[in-house]
């Protein structure tokens, strides 16, 4: 299946939301934004996130850290168990790296569906993520996508 980016002006215009816990699975937050636009982060306890922002446009995805980040093209992103790639990435203000490039983003999905924790370096800061579980969540933004694309009376 490919993957469809969408423009980041939709992906600048995400805030925080609350999580909702969910006995042995990472706790998502969902946000419906507009137009169709639905927001999901994964928050670790130092204050990082992993967005997926589903739109009838697309997917996109990136990282925000806690901290400003030192100017970076590319962010080491590491499935445990699982690879390592340096994926391209582009900044939203200071502390928010988008995923710029369609394999980079396919690359962060998989590890999404597959690993058990997600490392992620970048402009001199790094993260980690008990991701596994999230399976459902990469389905449902991508069902979401999909669903748009086949009923366009819905959006």
């Amino acid at each position: 299946m490919r993957t469809i980016i969408t423009a980041s002006t939709i992906f600048v215009a995400l805030t925080t939301a609350g999580t909702t816990p969910i006995a042995g699975q990472p706790q998502w937050a969902e946000r419906a934004i507009d137009n169709g636009v639905t927001e999901f982060r994964l928050s670790n306890d130092e204050g990082a996130s992993v967005i997926l922002v589903c739109s009838t446009q697309g997917l996109s995805a990136g990282f925000e850290f806690p901290t400003v980040l030192e100017a970076t093209e590319r962010a080491s992103v590491r499935g445990i168990p699982g690879e390592r790639q340096n994926i391209p990435v582009a900044p939203i203000g200071d502390r928010m790296l988008q995923i710029a490039g369609g394999r980079g983003l396919d690359f962060t999905l998989e590890l999404l569906r597959e690993a058990a924790n997600l490392s992620v370096r970048a402009g001199g800061e790094s993260a980690s993520f008990e991701v596994f579980g999230s399976a459902s969540i990469v389905a449902e933004c991508v069902d979401q996508i999909e669903d748009a694309t086949q009923n366009p009376a819905r959006r």
